[in-house]
Protein backbone atom coordinates (compact mmCIF):
# COMPACT_ATOMS: atom_id res chain seq x y z
CA UNK A 1 0.00 0.00 0.00
CA UNK A 2 1.28 4.00 -0.75
CA UNK A 3 1.75 5.73 2.29
CA UNK A 4 0.53 8.60 3.03
CA UNK A 5 3.37 11.10 1.87
CA UNK A 6 2.85 9.31 -1.88
CA UNK A 7 -1.13 9.91 -1.29
CA UNK A 8 -0.50 13.77 -0.23
CA UNK A 9 2.25 14.56 -2.83
CA UNK A 10 -0.70 12.68 -5.57
CA UNK A 11 -3.01 15.25 -4.60
CA UNK A 12 -0.87 17.71 -4.25
CA UNK A 13 0.21 17.67 -7.79
CA UNK A 14 -3.66 16.47 -9.41
CA UNK A 15 -4.76 19.98 -7.64
CA UNK A 16 -1.38 22.30 -8.82
CA UNK A 17 -1.94 20.85 -12.20
CA UNK A 18 -6.07 21.94 -12.48
CA UNK A 19 -5.20 24.84 -11.28
CA UNK A 20 -2.23 26.02 -13.59
CA UNK A 21 -4.76 24.42 -16.49
CA UNK A 22 -7.20 26.79 -15.49
CA UNK A 23 -4.84 29.54 -15.65
CA UNK A 24 -3.86 28.74 -19.02
CA UNK A 25 -7.22 27.96 -20.45
CA UNK A 26 -8.36 31.83 -18.77
CA UNK A 27 -6.02 33.32 -20.46
CA UNK A 28 -3.66 34.52 -17.21
CA UNK A 29 -1.26 31.90 -18.19
CA UNK A 30 -0.95 33.02 -21.92
CA UNK A 31 0.90 31.19 -24.56
CA UNK A 32 4.86 31.65 -24.38
CA UNK A 33 4.17 32.22 -20.94
CA UNK A 34 7.20 30.88 -18.26
CA UNK A 35 6.18 28.51 -15.58
CA UNK A 36 9.03 29.00 -12.81
CA UNK A 37 8.39 25.98 -10.33
CA UNK A 38 9.66 27.77 -7.12
CA UNK A 39 7.33 30.50 -7.61
CA UNK A 40 4.36 27.87 -8.38
CA UNK A 41 5.73 26.13 -4.68
CA UNK A 42 6.09 28.86 -2.89
CA UNK A 43 2.42 30.36 -3.95
CA UNK A 44 0.64 27.27 -3.47
CA UNK A 45 2.82 26.54 -0.31
CA UNK A 46 4.42 23.24 -1.39
CA UNK A 47 7.92 21.99 -2.02
CA UNK A 48 9.10 21.70 -5.94
CA UNK A 49 8.35 18.07 -5.90
CA UNK A 50 4.73 18.54 -7.09
CA UNK A 51 4.58 21.03 -8.77
CA UNK A 52 7.11 19.06 -11.23
CA UNK A 53 4.61 15.98 -11.69
CA UNK A 54 2.02 18.51 -12.43
CA UNK A 55 3.95 20.25 -15.00
CA UNK A 56 4.90 17.01 -16.43
CA UNK A 57 1.42 16.04 -16.70
CA UNK A 58 0.22 19.02 -18.36
CA UNK A 59 3.42 18.52 -20.91
CA UNK A 60 1.72 15.01 -21.35
CA UNK A 61 -1.82 16.96 -22.28
CA UNK A 62 0.19 19.07 -24.66
CA UNK A 63 -0.59 22.34 -22.72
CA UNK A 64 3.14 23.43 -21.53
CA UNK A 65 6.64 22.56 -22.70
CA UNK A 66 9.31 21.61 -20.71
CA UNK A 67 12.84 22.26 -22.04
CA UNK A 68 16.33 21.51 -20.16
CA UNK A 69 17.65 24.26 -18.68
CA UNK A 70 15.01 26.57 -19.70
CA UNK A 71 12.37 25.45 -17.66
CA UNK A 72 8.42 25.40 -18.42
CA UNK A 73 6.12 27.39 -20.56
CA UNK A 74 2.64 27.34 -21.94
CA UNK A 75 2.25 26.00 -25.30
CA UNK A 76 0.66 27.34 -28.12
CA UNK A 77 -1.78 24.37 -29.53
CA UNK A 78 -2.69 25.70 -33.34
CA UNK A 79 -6.05 24.83 -34.80
CA UNK A 80 -4.37 22.21 -37.10
CA UNK A 81 -2.80 20.52 -34.26
CA UNK A 82 -6.20 20.16 -31.95
CA UNK A 83 -8.14 19.15 -35.48
CA UNK A 84 -5.74 16.40 -36.13
CA UNK A 85 -5.88 14.93 -32.69
CA UNK A 86 -10.13 15.65 -33.01
CA UNK A 87 -9.32 13.27 -36.09
CA UNK A 88 -7.73 10.71 -34.50
CA UNK A 89 -10.36 10.80 -31.64
CA UNK A 90 -13.17 9.88 -34.53
CA UNK A 91 -12.09 6.98 -35.21
CA UNK A 92 -10.90 5.88 -31.96
CA UNK A 93 -14.40 6.66 -30.59
CA UNK A 94 -16.47 5.44 -33.41
CA UNK A 95 -14.40 1.80 -33.23
CA UNK A 96 -15.30 2.34 -29.31
CA UNK A 97 -18.99 3.31 -30.10
CA UNK A 98 -18.74 -0.05 -31.95
CA UNK A 99 -17.73 -2.13 -29.14
CA UNK A 100 -20.04 -0.70 -26.68
CA UNK A 101 -23.28 -1.32 -28.80
CA UNK A 102 -21.96 -5.16 -29.19
CA UNK A 103 -20.52 -6.53 -25.58
CA UNK A 104 -22.52 -3.37 -23.51
CA UNK A 105 -25.76 -1.97 -24.44
CA UNK A 106 -26.70 -1.40 -20.91
CA UNK A 107 -23.82 1.55 -20.59
CA UNK A 108 -26.45 3.51 -22.36
CA UNK A 109 -28.08 4.26 -18.64
CA UNK A 110 -25.19 5.37 -17.32
CA UNK A 111 -24.83 7.66 -20.21
CA UNK A 112 -28.75 8.99 -19.30
CA UNK A 113 -27.19 10.16 -15.93
CA UNK A 114 -24.06 11.81 -17.30
CA UNK A 115 -25.79 13.61 -20.16
CA UNK A 116 -28.69 14.66 -17.39
CA UNK A 117 -25.68 16.03 -15.52
CA UNK A 118 -23.99 17.76 -18.71
CA UNK A 119 -27.34 19.62 -19.30
CA UNK A 120 -26.99 20.87 -15.89
CA UNK A 121 -24.08 22.27 -16.93
CA UNK A 122 -25.02 23.72 -19.64
CA UNK A 123 -27.74 25.57 -18.07
CA UNK A 124 -25.33 27.07 -15.77
CA UNK A 125 -22.66 27.76 -18.59
CA UNK A 126 -20.30 25.89 -16.44
CA UNK A 127 -17.97 25.12 -19.28
CA UNK A 128 -15.16 23.46 -16.98
CA UNK A 129 -17.85 21.25 -15.40
CA UNK A 130 -19.07 20.85 -19.10
CA UNK A 131 -15.62 19.47 -20.51
CA UNK A 132 -15.30 17.21 -17.40
CA UNK A 133 -18.44 15.33 -17.96
CA UNK A 134 -17.90 15.23 -21.69
CA UNK A 135 -15.22 13.17 -21.02
CA UNK A 136 -16.38 11.32 -18.66
CA UNK A 137 -19.02 10.31 -20.91
CA UNK A 138 -16.84 9.89 -23.83
CA UNK A 139 -14.42 7.82 -21.84
CA UNK A 140 -17.59 5.37 -20.18
CA UNK A 141 -18.31 3.82 -23.68
CA UNK A 142 -14.57 3.78 -24.29
CA UNK A 143 -14.19 1.56 -21.39
CA UNK A 144 -17.28 -0.53 -21.67
CA UNK A 145 -15.82 -1.81 -25.07
CA UNK A 146 -13.30 -3.95 -22.96
CA UNK A 147 -10.38 -3.04 -25.20
CA UNK A 148 -7.51 -1.97 -23.28
CA UNK A 149 -5.04 -0.89 -26.19
CA UNK A 150 -7.94 1.14 -26.70
CA UNK A 151 -8.67 2.66 -23.93
CA UNK A 152 -4.71 3.68 -23.50
CA UNK A 153 -4.53 5.09 -26.90
CA UNK A 154 -7.86 7.27 -25.98
CA UNK A 155 -6.82 8.48 -22.39
CA UNK A 156 -3.55 9.75 -24.49
CA UNK A 157 -5.60 12.51 -26.41
CA UNK A 158 -6.77 13.90 -22.86
CA UNK A 159 -9.94 14.79 -24.17
CA UNK A 160 -11.04 16.88 -21.02
CA UNK A 161 -8.09 19.73 -21.32
CA UNK A 162 -8.63 19.60 -25.44
CA UNK A 163 -12.14 20.12 -25.03
CA UNK A 164 -12.09 22.85 -22.97
CA UNK A 165 -9.39 24.58 -25.22
CA UNK A 166 -12.12 24.27 -28.24
CA UNK A 167 -14.79 25.85 -25.67
CA UNK A 168 -12.42 28.94 -25.02
CA UNK A 169 -11.63 29.26 -29.05
CA UNK A 170 -14.83 28.45 -30.05
CA UNK A 171 -18.38 30.34 -29.20
CA UNK A 172 -20.42 27.17 -27.89
CA UNK A 173 -24.46 26.31 -27.74
CA UNK A 174 -23.15 24.00 -24.74
CA UNK A 175 -26.86 22.94 -24.38
CA UNK A 176 -27.12 22.00 -28.07
CA UNK A 177 -23.73 20.15 -27.94
CA UNK A 178 -25.23 18.25 -24.99
CA UNK A 179 -28.73 17.50 -26.70
CA UNK A 180 -26.43 16.13 -29.40
CA UNK A 181 -24.90 12.99 -27.64
CA UNK A 182 -28.06 11.57 -27.31
CA UNK A 183 -28.06 10.15 -30.77
CA UNK A 184 -25.26 7.86 -29.63
CA UNK A 185 -26.99 7.01 -26.74
CA UNK A 186 -29.82 5.83 -28.91
CA UNK A 187 -27.41 3.91 -31.02
CA UNK A 188 -25.91 1.95 -28.54
CA UNK A 189 -29.11 0.80 -26.43
CA UNK A 190 -30.62 -0.47 -29.45
CA UNK A 191 -27.22 -2.64 -29.53
CA UNK A 192 -26.73 -1.48 -33.94
CA UNK A 193 -22.86 -1.56 -33.67
CA UNK A 194 -23.14 -0.53 -37.40
CA UNK A 195 -25.06 2.35 -36.37
CA UNK A 196 -23.06 3.10 -32.69
CA UNK A 197 -20.13 3.75 -34.76
CA UNK A 198 -21.86 5.99 -37.16
CA UNK A 199 -22.60 8.23 -34.98
CA UNK A 200 -19.83 8.34 -32.48
CA UNK A 201 -17.76 9.37 -35.36
CA UNK A 202 -19.59 11.95 -36.91
CA UNK A 203 -20.39 13.16 -33.66
CA UNK A 204 -16.24 13.77 -33.23
CA UNK A 205 -15.73 15.22 -36.76
CA UNK A 206 -18.94 17.69 -36.56
CA UNK A 207 -17.27 19.34 -33.40
CA UNK A 208 -13.36 19.36 -34.79
CA UNK A 209 -11.83 22.51 -35.47
CA UNK A 210 -12.22 24.04 -39.06
CA UNK A 211 -15.56 21.94 -39.86
CA UNK A 212 -18.50 23.35 -40.11
CA UNK A 213 -19.61 23.18 -36.35
CA UNK A 214 -16.43 23.24 -34.91
CA UNK A 215 -17.58 22.92 -31.34
CA UNK A 216 -15.80 20.41 -28.39
CA UNK A 217 -17.75 17.10 -28.61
Amino acid sequence: MPDGDVLKRTSLSEQIRDALMERIFDGSLPPGERIIELKVAEEMGTSQAPVREALRELEAAGLVEIRRNRGARVRIVGEAELAEIYGIRAELEGYAGELAAKAAPEISAVLDAVLDRMIEAAEASDSKRFAELNSEFHSAIVEAGGNATLAELWRGLHVRSHTRMNVRRNATDLYGLAQSHRPIIDAIRSGDAAEARATSWQHVRDNTPGSAEGKPG
